[in-house]
Order: structure tokens, then sequence, then C-alpha cells
């Protein structure tokens, strides 16, 4: 990842309301400060925030998935795990997941 401008923290307490302009405005992006242009903090929108945490949330419970099916001595097959993936990416919901599989199983 590259990381964008790093702001001082004079900069940032200087800058407060454009900072925070750029971080809830249309395509709003992150704001890094830092002692010594180092970031050391990220400012962001709750929006992004939250996402970020679904994100987790998503791969955290997909890993609990896979890793339940393997502690019983199984493996997913290919379709499973490439569904497995687009949940853990955000591209299928559960449900979306458990439809596609029972297609491809239709087949």
């Amino acid at each position: 990842m590259d990381v964008p401008e790093v702001l001082s923290v004079r900069e940032f307490r200087a800058g407060l309301a454009a900072s925070l302009g750029r971080v809830t405005g249309q395509g709003g992006s992150a704001v890094f400060v830092g002692a010594h242009r180092k970031p050391e903090v990220v400012v962001m929108s709750v929006e992004q925030y939250e996402a970020l945490v679904r994100s987790a949330e998503r791969r955290q419970a997909v890993a609990e998935a896979l890793a339940s099916v393997r502690a019983e001595g199984l493996e997913p097959s290919l379709d499973a795990l490439e569904v497995l993936e687009g949940i853990a990416a955000g591209r299928l919901d559960e449900d979306e997941g458990i439809e596609a599989l029972h297609r491809r199983h239709q087949q």
C-alpha cells in the first residue's frame, strides 16, 4: 500500500476543517498524521471504518468455516473455495454463496 502524504500534527491541527472535509467528502480519502512524516494515525470516515470492520468480519467468518471443515479432515471443493473467497471479498453475501453452490451442483 502506498501511503499518501503524511501531515504533521501541527499541519493537521491547523487544517482540521480541510482534513475532515477530505475524509468525509465525495470519494473521501483517509488522512495520515504523524511525527517526522512517519504515519502514526489514520483519520477516516465512519463509513470507511465500518467497511473495514465488515471486511474483517467476513474474512474471519470464512477462515473459521474453513478451519472447522478442515478440522473434520475434509477439504472444500474448488467451487466452494471460490465461493468462500467471494464472500470474504464482499462480492457475495452468504445467501448468494449458498445459491451459487446449489446452482453448480445441480448441473
